[in-house]
Formats: C-alpha cells, sequence, structure tokens
C-alpha cells in the first residue's frame, strides 16, 4: 500500500486507474483536431456537404466553430463501435448504401484513428505525465481505463510519453462490458491481484465515477474539464482542478 494525496484528501492505495480522454490527454483540444482530420478526409471518400459536416458534429457532439466538446455527448461518454454507427448513419443519410458507408468508415478508421496524424493531434492534460510518474514511483500499480479501443489508446498514451509510466491499458474492446459497467476495473484490478477497494479511480466525467462506484473502488476523483464542477461533485469523492493535485 502507498498513501496517495489528491487535493486534501488521503488515500491508502494498491492501484490507481485513469480514465484516457480528458484525464490524461486534453480532451478537447486532442478531439477537436481528430474531428477536423476525419472530416478532411472523408471528403476524399464522399461529397462533403454542409449538412453532411453538421451532421457529422452533431451526432458526435462536438462544434468546431464553438471548439466546444459536449460532455454528455456519443464522444465523449460513448464507445468507439458506438461512434461508427453514428458515423455510418450520417453517410447513409447523404444516399450511401449502408455498406457502403461502413467501408468509407473502415477507411477513415485507417487513415485518421489509426494514422501517424492522429498522434500528432494528441495533446497530453495538464501534469499527466509527471502524476503518473509521481504514481509509479510510489510503487501503485498504474492502469487506464477506457471506452476508446486498446490498440488506440496505447498509440495516445506513448503519444505523450506515457508509456514507461503505465502498467496495463484495458479498452471497450478487451471486456464484454465497457463503461460504465465494473468489467475494465474488474479485470485491472484481478490482474494486479489486489481488490477494487485498493483502488483510486481518476476520470473527468459522470460515466467514469460510475464505472468506479459500480466497480467499489476505495476512491473516485473527478478532475475538472468538459464537465461542471456541481455535476462532478454529486458523484465523486474529491473534485480537482488538475492532475498536479495528486502526489
Amino acid at each position: 500500500m502507498a498513501l496517495i494525496r489528491v487535493g486534501q484528501t488521503e488515500f491508502d492505495a494498491r492501484i490507481a486507474i485513469f480514465d484516457k480522454d480528458g484525464t490524461l490527454i486534453d480532451f478537447t483540444g486532442t478531439w477537436l483536431a481528430i474531428v477536423d482530420l476525419l472530416l478532411l478526409r472523408m471528403a476524399d471518400h464522399v461529397t462533403m456537404s454542409g449538412r453532411l459536416r453538421e451532421k457529422v458534429q452533431e451526432v458526435l457532439g462536438v462544434s468546431l466553430d464553438r471548439g466546444e466538446v459536449d460532455p454528455g455527448g456519443a464522444l465523449a461518454m460513448g464507445t468507439f463501435a458506438e461512434c461508427y454507427a453514428l458515423l455510418c448513419h450520417c453517410l447513409h443519410q447523404e444516399g450511401l448504401r449502408w455498406d457502403e458507408a461502413q467501408r468509407v468508415v473502415a477507411a477513415l478508421d485507417e487513415e485518421v484513428f489509426q494514422s501517424e496524424d492522429r498522434n500528432r493531434c494528441v495533446r497530453p492534460a495538464q501534469g499527466a505525465v509527471e502524476a503518473l510518474a509521481r504514481l509509479k514511483g510510489k510503487g501503485l500499480h498504474v492502469a487506464v481505463a477506457t471506452n476508446d479501443k486498446t490498440r488506440d489508446a496505447l498509440s495516445d498514451l506513448l503519444a505523450i510519453g506515457a508509456g514507461p509510466y503505465i502498467d496495463m491499458v484495458v479498452g471497450a474492446d478487451a471486456v464484454a462490458n465497457p463503461k460504465p459497467a465494473s468489467d475494465m476495473v474488474d479485470k485491472i484490478c484481478g490482474m494486479a491481484g489486489s481488490p477494487p477497494a485498493t483502488a483510486v479511480l481518476v476520470g473527468d466525467t459522470v460515466m467514469d465515477a460510475s464505472l468506479g462506484r459500480n466497480a467499489g473502488v476505495g476512491l473516485v476523483v473527478g478532475v475538472l474539464g468538459i464537465e461542471d464542477r456541481r455535476v462532478l461533485e454529486e458523484h465523486v469523492d474529491v473534485v480537482i482542478g488538475s492532475l498536479d493535485e495528486i502526489s
């Protein structure tokens, strides 16, 4: 066990579990850049009408013009499979057959979501790598639980230099049930050989908080970002402004 401090709260932990987007990764800056790239690449496959451009942003829950991400939207809370299905729906509404829409989205997966261009879009959240290094230095098991694909999550974490400080990454494709089901935490704790009560979970959304509660972790921490403080305070044990407050 190691004593960690989160703001003014102290907790004896064996495992530290982090959400990725919005917690370790600057969600808004990173994903607005990726969605902008997505629309650019999509225009190589289909006619990019103004309606399609707006529809893609609407279904994902982002606005490039306003520089905003909806904390309750698909991009912030959904799985990669759900977001892909929404993209297929947008293309189908533009007149593509469903199988054609699937083909385009599969191509975009390779050209955008698994590309070096995506890596260049990824930006770390304030204090992310430093916090991971501090906790790893205390001897804690450090893990990431994300509704992204495991492979894509690993790529993002390597892009910000966090790889040396993370023991496990569990994506939505590695469990039967994604967030907010307890599967990810159950798998991480099982691999670490320690019960959820010895874990601290750090995330930036109500979905992350629900994961922690459902899994029975010992401490649930909310990081301010796209979610309103008052909303987070209703679901977590402690709210912090950045990962600089974890030591």
